[in-house]
């Protein structure tokens, strides 16, 4: 139970107390049964303030730092709500008439303790209810397997939020205060009229005001499973992206999926028009239009990072979680942190969701946040642990090492369901030698090290070189001798040098590699082909010396940057229109959705156009704007759009989708669920969940 419920318990009960005192001291001075005890005292507006505020700040408090229990401490506290409303109500002194308005604390079966009262029996009563319906709802698994599996792969949400790490880090008061610097000189670059870029164009419009008006709403930004969101980001729903259960397997895990609905594939073919266009001014200007849409998200993160504007890079990747975040399943969450959430990657919508994943990975990696890229890590490779479609098993073992989580890793990497397929790894089993070492078991550790390094010498070799650490005898020219060897030799050297880089592990190193004796034979030949799990992880270091090796099989397969190497057996839930011989055909009139969304659109262009000319003011029943006033000229109108920062072609186009909005509503469209689309399309499927 939260501690919200409970001062608010314990004032019920010292309220209680009170009135029974005063109903003693009137039986024993009057003594009539008539009479109705006094009612209860009622709090001043200042004291009922006081506390109110105090009850949000908390709640607010524990959505920050563990959002993935909030919506449990919901449903505890309208489970207690019946509870507090009863015990407010005075009781009557006359016996007679107590049978008659027995409430619901006193319908509790009797044989109790005198010393306990109806308070503590209710919450009692709540919290057993509580623990019998969540046991009833943890469906244990029947493979053992599994069941190790989701235990060893489950997450924590608290840990998933990079802000939770800087703030353990450096201590909340700095936190806040970088903030308030970055806001600071973004206001005063604002007001000296020098926001340009790429950050200008995908962020909050020029003129917006602070607040809840301006931006998400606090509660939304905070109860977020992925990320915290930013008052500052567009205001807009998840425009159509959603969550279903596809499958309860048998072994206790459950197969989710995202969906589009209409509104959001016909944005998806807007962006399919765009990548075929290679403009990177239109895909800017679409996700001005569409700013929760993840695919324009994805790329416009990817413009940027060649652009070497990694702050927003890395703003645009957490949008793009945050909306995934908004669109789960309300079920999600817990399976998620029981590790028993999956996902099936031959679904590109899917798909979008890893590779998003990824990408924060590695900008968080740049800030060196590495209990948060470790946890993140954890998260995707929980999705699909058997295919592991982004070979997070290459480059966790250094996440977890980095994170100070060596125990973790041990536990993952010697447990029956990992430990065969991973022992051929060079990476996880020099890595396993030096965890064991940080966890206590120093001569196991030295153990595992001494025989890693056996197997994989050209990887100890390389390791060697990179540390500028003269190698033993038995390790000194040893080399790749596959195309599978020489690219596991480059990922784990280049990226794992600054784990054995401490004085403790390179001596531990240097110690175990003298050991081996120079006449020991060479190793069994890894000729292993290069996968396509393999191939996608290379591609997302961005490293031209690692993407190079490569082999033609996999590099010549590359076609989009979007979603690099799909499955040769993936399941697409629709056809995109671009694809459907209808990308050059002529509109037949509005693309409208259902009545809410074509008035959440419109109410969000209509604030667009009020910020930018104070003269528009829509009248209440949805007609046209209002007039503009005779002194404003055509060069204050200009003088407008340019200080705002948004292309004029942006302005004409929203100009445009609002006038048919307004028409589309007038005329009485969108009041269907699928209204104002085309037919001959999949069914719409059905959002689990939105903002």
């Amino acid at each position: 139970m939260s501690s919200r419920a409970l001062r608010k318990a314990q004032r019920e009960r010292e309220e209680q107390e009170r009135l029974r005192q005063l109903e003693e001291e009137e039986r024993s001075s009057e003594g009539s049964d008539d009479e109705i005890a006094p009612a209860r005292p009622q709090k001043s507006a200042f004291a009922m303030l006081d506390e109110a505020e105090e009850d949000d700040d908390e709640e607010q408090e524990e959505a920050q730092e563990n959002p993935a229990r909030s919506e449990d401490k919901e449903a505890e506290e309208e489970s207690e709500e019946p509870v507090s409303v009863s015990r407010a109500v005075p009781k009557r002194k006359k016996k007679k008439k107590k049978a008659k308005g027995v409430t619901k604390l006193e319908a509790i079966p009797s044989g109790k303790d005198d010393s306990v009262d109806d308070i503590d029996l209710a919450l009692k009563s709540l919290s057993t209810n509580n623990a019998s319906s969540a046991a009833g709802t943890d469906t244990p698994s029947s493979d053992p397997k599994v069941a190790e599996v989701c235990k060893l792969l489950s997450v924590d949400a608290q840990h998933l939020h990079a802000q939770n790490e800087m703030r353990r880090l450096f201590g909340r008061a700095a936190l806040e205060s970088h903030d308030d610097d970055e806001d600071g000189g973004a206001g005063r670059r604002r007001g000296r009229g020098q926001q340009q870029g790429l950050a200008a164009a995908v962020g909050r419009r020029q003129g917006a005001q602070g607040g809840r008006g301006a931006g998400l709403g606090l509660l939304g930004l905070r109860r977020n499973i992925f990320i915290q969101g930013k008052e500052e980001w567009p205001v807009g729903t998840s425009g159509g992206l959603g969550m279903e259960i596809e499958e309860k397997r048998a072994d206790g895990t459950v197969l989710y999926r995202f969906v589009h609905n209409k509104g959001y594939q016909d944005v998806q073919g807007q962006f399919d028009a765009c990548v075929a266009s290679m403009d990177p001014q239109r895909m800017v200007q679409l996700l001005q239009f569409n700013p929760y849409h993840v695919s324009t998200i994805l790329q416009v993160s990817e413009i940027a990072k060649q652009e070497r504007d990694h702050t927003t890079s890395g703003d645009l990747l957490e949008r793009a979680l945050f909306s995934f975040g908004r669109a789960v399943h309300s079920t999600f969450a817990t399976n998620l942190s029981q590790g028993k959430a999956r996902l099936d990657f031959r679904r590109p919508e899917n798909r979008e969701f890893w590779l998003a994943g990824n990408r924060y990975i590695t900008n968080l990696s740049m800030r060196s946040t590495w209990r948060t890229v470790y946890e993140w890590s954890k998260l995707l490779l929980s999705l699909d642990p058997e295919n592991d479609p982004y070979g997070m098993r290459l480059v966790i073992d250094q996440y977890a090492l980095r994170a100070k989580q060596p125990q973790q890793f041990v536990d993952i990497a010697k447990s029956a369901t990992f430990n065969p397929l991973w022992k051929p790894l060079p990476n996880i089993q020099l890595s396993l030698g030096l965890a064991q070492t940080q966890a206590g078991e120093a001569q196991k550790g030295k153990q595992t090290l001494y025989t890693a390094l056996s197997r994989h010498s050209h990887v100890a070799s390389r390791l060697f070189q990179q540390l500028n650490i003269d190698p033993p005898p038995a390790i000194w020219g040893k080399g790749p001798r596959t195309d599978y060897e020489k690219l596991h030799t480059e990922l784990y050297a280049q990226r794992a040098k600054d784990i054995w880089a401490s004085p403790e592990a390179s001596n531990t190193l240097v110690e175990v590699a003298s050991a081996i004796p120079s006449e020991m034979p060479d190793a069994p030949l890894l000729d292993y082909p290069i996968s396509f799990s393999e191939g996608r992880h290379v591609l997302l270091t961005d490293k031209p010396e690692l993407i190079a090796l490569l082999p033609r099989s996999i590099s010549g397969r590359i076609a989009s940057a979007s979603d690099p190497l799909p499955p040769d057996d993936h399941v697409p839930s629709y056809t995109p229109r671009a694809q459907q011989g209808r990308s050059d055909m002529p509109r037949r009139g509005p693309q409208l959705g259902t009545q809410a969304e074509n008035l959440r659109e419109l109410q969000t262009l209509y604030r667009f156009f009020s910020e930018m000319f104070p003269w528009f003011h829509p009248r209440d029943d949805g007609g046209p704007e209002g007039q503009r006033p005779p002194d404003m000229t055509e060069e204050e109108i200009e003088r407008r759009i340019e200080e705002s920062g948004v292309p004029e072609e942006v302005i004409v186009q929203r100009s445009q989708r609002m006038m048919e909005l307004q028409q589309g509503l007038m005329a009485g469209v969108g009041h269907g669920e699928g209204a104002g689309q085309e037919t001959g399309e999949v069914e719409e499927p059905r959002e689990e969940a939105e903002e």
